[in-house]
C-alpha cells in the first residue's frame, strides 16, 4: 500500500473548493460494501471512506470554487439540469472489491449509458469554464472508493481480510451532484460541499 494523496494521481495545488461532479451512492449500496469499509478500518495502512462519503467521480473540474463568478457556476448548473433531464436512470453493477497499491474499490463496466453521461458532463465544463486548463482525464471505468493509501505497508493482511468478501453491489445513477470537494490528506479523506443537484429523469 501506498499515499494515494502522495502519487500522481493527487495533483492539486489547492485542497479546498474543488470543482467535482459526483454521483453518490445509496443507503442500500452504503450497506452493501460495509463489509469492506470494516476490512479497510482495521487497517492502519488504508483510511476508509465513510457512507456520507462514497461517491462516483463523473468528473473533476480544473477550478476551484474561489476562481470563477456565480454567473459561471449558475451556467454550469442549468447544463447540468438539462443534461439530466435528457438522460434516464440508470444502474452500474460494481464488483470486487479491488485491492490496488493505492486503494480499495469496487468497479463497473463502462456501458455507454455511463460514457454518454460523463462525455455530456465534460463538454459542457470546457463550454462554461473554457479550455485554458484541460479537464482530467475521465477514469477508466466507474468506481467508487472504498478505502484511500495513506502510508506504505504491506497490503498482505488487508488483502487476506478483503480474500473472501464479495460485493456485487449497485450504484443508482439517478442524479448529478456539483459540489466543492476538499481533500485532507492527513486524515485520508474526501469531502464535500454541495452546490446543486439534478435529478435525472
Amino acid at each position: 500500500m501506498r499515499n494515494f494523496f502522495e502519487s500522481s494521481h493527487f495533483d492539486w495545488p489547492l485542497l479546498r473548493d474543488s470543482l467535482h461532479v459526483y454521483v453518490l451512492p445509496d443507503e442500500r449500496f452504503s450497506a452493501t460494501v460495509q463489509p469492506v469499509v470494516g476490512a479497510i478500518a482495521a487497517f492502519d495502512g488504508c483510511a476508509a471512506v465513510a457512507p456520507p462519503w462514497q461517491h462516483a467521480t463523473v468528473t473533476r473540474i480544473p477550478w476551484w470554487r474561489g476562481e470563477v463568478d456565480a454567473a459561471a457556476v449558475d451556467r454550469f448548473a442549468a447544463a447540468l439540469t438539462a443534461i439530466a433531464a435528457d438522460t434516464a436512470r440508470f444502474a452500474l453493477e460494481m464488483q470486487g472489491p479491488l485491492l490496488h497499491d493505492l486503494g480499495v474499490g469496487v468497479l463497473a463496466a463502462e456501458g455507454p449509458e455511463w460514457k454518454q453521461l460523463h462525455t455530456a458532463v465534460r463538454n459542457a465544463a470546457v463550454e462554461v469554464f473554457g479550455a485554458e486548463r484541460p479537464l482530467p482525464p475521465p477514469p477508466p471505468m466507474p468506481h467508487v472508493s472504498l478505502g484511500y493509501g495513506i502510508a506504505e505497508r504491506d497490503s498482505g493482511p488487508l488483502e487476506r481480510s478483503l480474500s473472501d468478501i464479495r460485493t456485487p453491489a449497485v450504484v443508482t445513477v439517478d442524479a448529478l451532484h456539483f459540489l466543492s470537494v476538499h481533500a485532507d490528506p492527513e486524515a485520508g479523506t474526501f469531502t464535500w460541499d454541495p452546490i446543486s443537484s439534478h435529478p435525472l429523469r
